[in-house]
């Protein structure tokens, strides 16, 4: 189809960076940020296969996370294969948005609803449709496309449907906890009755796996949290059984061999990669057990403070598990979020739609504040999902 929406702008405000650095510096508003061409021309980003359906949106919310912070500030901008062709990239991963036009190159002519005339497959979306989308990081390193822009190009394969009843606000915040939550769990293979613990639950992975973690566990489960003392009453009201204040405590592994030492517990997921209570985790975590971890923590978002991180998950998978050798005797894994693929993003709305899960919203900024959103989640403290309003509805 040709796109009569394409036609009415070739620009639009966006965040952008043309070299890696600290936020404050590299990353600058624009009002005339080249728009991709609707329907995209070939050839398609490797990413893509081809033929595929491909969506225009206007975009509603971002939501930040940690992963934004290192694209922007940490990787190699030469990584970058769009970087000749469309020097700018954008950041942020999460987000959501209303659909203004549907395309499918096997559909010479479309319907409102976008549906090919000519004996093409339907297409999933349609023009109206309110969507949350997750482009991954190869898509992204492609095409420099991200979340905080006003309007976005994008395959469909990338977005779900928002379940009737939730908002655009609130499904911004889904999709990069929710997935690498759930590659945590099912890592482990937590199974009901278990009993888990989550280190960092009141972030935004956080406040998914204990959600999460209390379904699988079910009521004879136990699932205990650590997180700082102003969200217990929050990250009680997730499922946790019970919550302990880690601001308590100069020394919690001590705390958690104190307390669980005599019945430890079966998985433990890091959601804030805190390395003392994996060192120490022999003494809580039974023999056969997982200690799953989305990442390890770090001081400042640098190069080699990633690498530092980099090197410490590396050690911990491959350093002897004999303790006798310096290991820590229990099995480490480090969660890894790619591409969770289209079943699985409509699996997890699903669970969002049917109430199972709630995303919880730390705080929302206009889009113009995107570096003051950005401080609130490099303190690394925030309560839940960091929000950032692009458009107005």
């Amino acid at each position: 189809m040709t796109s009569s929406a394409s036609r009415l702008t070739t620009t639009t405000k966006a965040w952008i960076f043309h070299r890696p650095g600290p936020y404050r510096q590299t990353l600058t508003l624009t009002n005339t940020h080249p728009l991709p061409p609707f329907p995209p021309t070939a050839p398609f980003p490797k990413t893509a296969p081809n033929p595929e359906e491909w969506l225009l949106l206007r975009v509603s919310y971002a939501a930040l996370n940690p992963a934004d912070l290192v694209t922007v500030s940490v990787m190699p901008f030469f990584i970058r294969s769009h970087r000749k062709t469309s020097p700018a990239a954008v950041p942020c991963f999460d987000f959501t948005a209303d659909v203004v036009d549907v395309w499918h190159p096997d559909s010479n002519d479309t319907t409102t609803t976008g549906v090919g005339k000519k004996g093409a497959a339907a297409t999933r979306f349609a023009k109206g449709d309110q969507v949350v989308c997750f482009p991954p990081m190869p898509h992204m390193l492609a095409t420099g496309v991200g979340a905080l822009q006003g309007v976005v190009a994008l395959p469909a394969r990338y977005a779900v449907r928002i379940p009737a009843g939730r908002t655009k606000r609130e499904a911004a915040g889904l999709f990069m906890t929710a997935c690498t939550a759930d590659v945590q769990i099912e890592d482990c293979g937590i199974a009901a009755g278990q009993r888990v613990l989550v280190v960092g639950a009141s972030g935004g992975i956080g406040t998914m796996a204990v959600q999460m973690v209390r379904d699988r566990v079910g009521a004879d489960g136990r699932v205990v949290a650590v997180c700082s003392g102003r969200n217990v009453e929050m990250v009680r009201g997730l499922g946790a059984d019970e919550v302990i204040d880690y601001t308590q405590y100069a020394d919690l592994p001590g705390e958690l061999t104190k307390r669980y030492g005599a019945q430890p517990f079966d998985h433990i997921i890091d959601c804030f990669g805190n390395q003392d209570v994996y060192k120490s985790s022999a003494r809580y975590l039974k023999a056969e057990g997982m200690y799953n971890a989305a990442s390890i923590s770090y001081a400042d978002y640098t190069f080699w403070e990633l690498l530092k991180c980099g090197m410490t998950l590396l050690t911990n998978s491959i350093w002897p598990r004999s303790q006798w050798l310096g290991g820590t005797g229990r099995k480490f894994k480090s969660a890894s979020m790619m591409d969770p693929g289209v079943d699985t993003m409509e699996r997890l709305v699903k669970l969002l739609g049917d109430g199972k899960l709630r995303i919880v919203v730390d705080s929302e900024w206009p889009f113009e504040k995107v570096h003051d959103a950005f401080d609130v989640l490099k303190t690394g403290h925030a309560a839940g999902k960091v929000i950032v309003k692009v458009n107005e509805e």
